[in-house]
């Protein structure tokens, strides 16, 4: 099992974060299970489903949406979820995960036998049976991560080059704001761009641009000494922030010349006066 620990100190938001995450999934897509698979209407937005993401926002989630996310996802073990009791994943039988997979439009869309040789181990309801003959929650798990890493409109594969761990710094920066940011007045106050940025760069939808990356170094450096290196954002590499050398030099340069001056100014004043 993946998590068989009790961690008090996380809560529901933050959960909701990493079953997204080891679903290898998105907003969109949680949002169109609820809403195409039971309610049959266009009841959840994307920002309905990221509003209850510590990484969107971070609100408490309502009772509705606990009981919509339990029949959207029955294998979700709803303890976990709420009170971080046991593993994300229900105790299922064999029986049970066959039934939920080869039941489901995803399962029903595929080729009945592959055609060509395939990285994805799901690429056919052949192959998916293979996974779940030993009825194992690693195999479960292997089949769960392909069904919702595939939008339901296209059938296409979620975007394969967004840099997770880039986004994932985007966040950490923002979060580590003193005093801690929202979404909204990072977006807004900090960075003076709309909040969908930031909401789809730290839901893995788009990566950062480049021009949104240069102006982070521009707004979130501490000052002119320390700014925000592009080592750690962009490759995770060193720390958070460095000193610029020959902006130190410049500064000290610039203090000892105006000091010099202010002296200057001092003898002059001081003779004026004797005179």
């Amino acid at each position: 099992m993946e998590n068989t620990t009790t961690n008090k100190k996380q809560t529901a938001q933050i959960r909701l974060d990493e079953l997204i995450e080891v679903l290898n999934s998105s907003d969109p897509i949680l949002a169109t299970e609820i809403d195409i698979k039971f309610l049959k209407k266009k009841y959840y937005s994307v920002s309905g489903v990221s509003a209850f993401r510590a990484s969107g926002g971070n609100k408490v989630m309502t009772p509705k949406f606990l009981e919509d996310i339990e029949k959207a996802l029955p294998f979700l073990n709803m303890e976990w979820l709420i009170h971080g009791f046991g593993d994300w994943l229900n105790e299922w039988s064999p029986k049970e995960k066959k039934d939920y997979i080869t039941k489901s439009d995803w399962y029903k869309d595929k080729p009945k036998v592959a055609t060509a040789k395939s990285e994805d181990l799901c690429h056919s309801q052949e192959s998916i049976e293979q996974l779940l003959k030993n009825g194992s929650d690693a195999n479960f798990k292997i089949i769960l991560r392909s069904k919702f890493s595939t939008t339901y409109a296209t059938g296409s594969r979620l975007r394969s080059d967004i840099n997770k761990a880039l986004c994932k710094r985007v966040r950490e920066l923002r979060m580590s704001r003193n005093p801690k940011e929202s979404q909204t007045y990072f977006a807004e106050t900090t960075m003076g761009e709309n909040r969908g940025i930031i909401t789809n760069v730290e839901s893995f939808r788009q990566n950062p641009p480049i021009l949104f990356i240069k102006k982070l170094k521009e707004r979130c450096s501490v000052d002119l000494n320390t700014k925000l290196s592009y080592d750690w954002l962009l490759d995770g590499v060193g720390p958070q922030y460095i000193v610029d050398p020959n902006i130190s030099e410049t500064s000290n340069d610039a203090i000892e010349e105006l000091r010099k001056e202010i002296e200057r100014l001092k003898i002059e004043n001081a003779e004026l006066k004797k005179s």
